[in-house]
């Protein structure tokens, strides 16, 4: 059973909303900030219970006594007799509402995180080790953008990716290779679960070569210093002969900095890996399992659109009535997930 409770902005009452909530609805996409909003039933009839919601105050949302979804309430929408509409945003929301200025010298990714996060009061769950040195001034920018910004130039340099979400008031930084999940649902308490995709709802699916690579080059910049050098080079290639004979020649440069110019073979090949294939979207409806979320590994085997792989969840937006839990879920191959 699906519970929503409120608790107030002194923290010194809480409510239990559930009889009053109409729908309740939350995404998880791929940022740092997820949403939620539910209808509250209200009515000025005398014995009519009283809304207790107000801005500001925190709501929890559970399943079978577990936490799903934690946030502040920061919107209110009111029309006429109608149920009232509320916003709900995790804590990730104050890193996109504030600007700061951040000089980093060349200490690790993982400690400039860190850093920004403890300034702002987050609770931290995981924080993985991310060696990239941050050598950088940020200036005017949210700490969302700040975060965004390093833990993206981890990835280009790594290879690695991170899904970053917020979790019972915690934020986590995952390798998203570890989260593959298999889901299920149940209609009723004494039958058993079952597999959420023995029953698609839906299925849309898309195919395309538009953002195919298939040569990728690496350029560096180097500083005024060496002038018996040239200022741009071309320092690393990698291509896909067989693409390249189908589809045409479809080319990109990526630059780095000149010091990373070891590194540059490397960069190439992983950057092609990446970019030189048939690039796939797709989504799926399904009955709900609350553990569907943004940066999710997932088996997809649809018959009727021929969608068969490993995706990536790039956005779940689940929906609760009546008890009836259902999601949408956009689908992408982990490799094509910028």
């Amino acid at each position: 059973m699906f519970q929503v409770l409120l608790i107030k902005n002194d923290g010194q009452k809480s409510h239990d909303l559930t009889p009053l909530v109409g729908s309740i609805s939350w995404d998880s996409n791929l940022s740092l900030m997820s949403a939620m909003s539910f209808d509250v039933n209200w009515s000025d009839a005398k014995y009519f219970p009283v809304n207790p919601c107000d801005l500001g105050d925190v709501v929890l949302l559970l399943k079978d006594g577990e936490e799903i979804n934690r946030g502040v309430v920061v919107k209110e929408g009111r029309q006429g007799r109608s149920a009232i509409t509320y916003t709900v945003y995790d804590y990730a929301w104050y890193l996109g509402k504030s600007k700061s200025v951040y000089q980093f010298n060349k200490i690790p990714a993982s400690q400039a995180i860190t850093k920004i996060l403890s300034d702002f009061g987050m609770l931290i769950g995981n924080v993985p080790d991310m060696a990239t040195p941050i050598d950088d001034i940020f200036l005017e920018k949210s700490p969302a953008e700040i975060i965004e910004t390093i833990y993206k130039l981890h990835e280009r340099r790594s290879g690695k990716r991170y899904n970053v979400e917020m979790r019972q008031g915690k934020i986590y930084f995952e390798e998203m290779k570890d989260l593959l999940i298999k889901g299920t649902f149940k209609l009723a308490e004494n039958i058993a679960p079952v597999d959420v995709m023995a029953n698609p709802l839906g299925a849309d699916r898309t195919r395309s070569i538009e953002e195919m690579r298939n040569r990728v080059k690496i350029l560096i910049e180097r500083n005024e210093k060496e002038k018996s050098k040239p200022k741009y080079e071309i320092v690393a290639m990698s291509q896909d002969e067989e693409l390249i004979r189908k589809y045409g020649l479809l080319e990109d440069v990526y630059k780095i900095d000149a010091e990373d110019a070891a590194k540059a073979r490397e960069v190439s090949r992983i950057l092609l890996k990446r970019l030189a294939r048939i690039h796939e979207t797709n989504s799926i409806q399904l009955l709900g399992d609350v553990a569907f979320k943004a940066g999710r590994l997932l088996d997809v085997t649809e018959p009727v659109t021929g969608m068969q792989n490993r995706f990536m969840i790039t956005s779940a937006k689940h929906e609760v009535r009546n008890q009836i839990h259902t999601m949408q879920l956009d689908l992408a191959l982990p490799e094509d997930v910028k």
